[in-house]
């Protein structure tokens, strides 16, 4: 059973009902308003995530002028018009103001049921993506790494690594404004056989040259005299390094 709340706009009430009825097996939560103040009042108490539209509410245009408010507080929730208006022009005025789906009344019920849970569900999806996208990449300051793809960019640029340079600068990506010794470092990218300290001044040359606007005066990766690195995404100042 689902648990979506979703709020049918229309002026007539058998109208609503005839929509609640529909939806009753789904387990959505259904809220019902008839006009555009009463909708925004509903709004500010309550969050939906599916809006089902008449175009003709108090006045005659009353649904479009909804959907753009709508649009402007939750840019991303669906809006499905249902309505009597039938006209090329109505459906096109219709997703040019916000809608997502435009239906003509009468509509069959089992047909407006599926639409809606269709629309919940790509929507959910595209939420999910969306989020796990912004989980898998990180952004700090010029600098982003993709996750998924291991990719470093500079600048929105991908900057071509090898695979223990990546390693590294997902480290650090992973670690900013920390300073870390390079037996911590080796640990964290290496993680087996003898330590080689100069194998990690090496790659931190390497970064440097591929990071840095000028290698010789590094402010992004940074040497901590006596203890180690520090990544410094913003190339601010700091005092003790280089």
């Amino acid at each position: 059973m689902r648990n979506e709340k979703i709020l049918v706009v229309d002026d007539d009430p058998a109208i609503r009902r005839l929509i609640w009825k529909s939806l009753q097996s789904t387990g959505l939560l259904v809220y019902q308003s008839d006009t555009i103040e009463k909708t925004l009042d509903i709004m500010n108490r309550v969050e939906f995530q599916l809006f089902l539209l008449d175009v003709s509410l108090e006045h005659e245009n009353d649904g479009y002028h909804l959907a753009q408010l709508i649009r402007e507080r939750q840019p991303l929730t669906p809006i499905i018009f249902v309505s009597g208006k039938k006209s090329e022009q109505d459906i096109i005025s219709g997703l040019e103001s916000g809608g997502d789906v435009y239906l003509s009344k009468p509509f069959a019920p089992d047909v407006l049921r599926a639409q809606v849970i269709s629309t919940l569900n790509r929507t959910e999806q595209l939420l999910t993506l969306s989020k796990h996208r912004e989980e898998t990449m990180l952004r700090d300051g010029i600098f982003s790494f993709d996750k998924n793809q291991y990719q470093f960019s500079k600048n929105g640029e991908i900057v071509n690594m090898t695979s223990k340079e990546i390693m590294m600068i997902l480290f650090f990506m992973e670690n900013p404004y920390q300073v870390f010794s390079k037996e911590q470092i080796y640990a964290s990218v290496w993680s087996d056989g003898d330590m080689d300290k100069n194998l990690i001044t090496v790659y931190i040359n390497y970064l440097r040259n591929k990071i840095e606007d000028d290698p010789k005066k590094p402010k992004y990766l940074q040497t901590v005299w006596g203890i180690g690195y520090l990544f410094n995404p913003e190339g601010k100042e700091a005092g003790n390094t280089v």
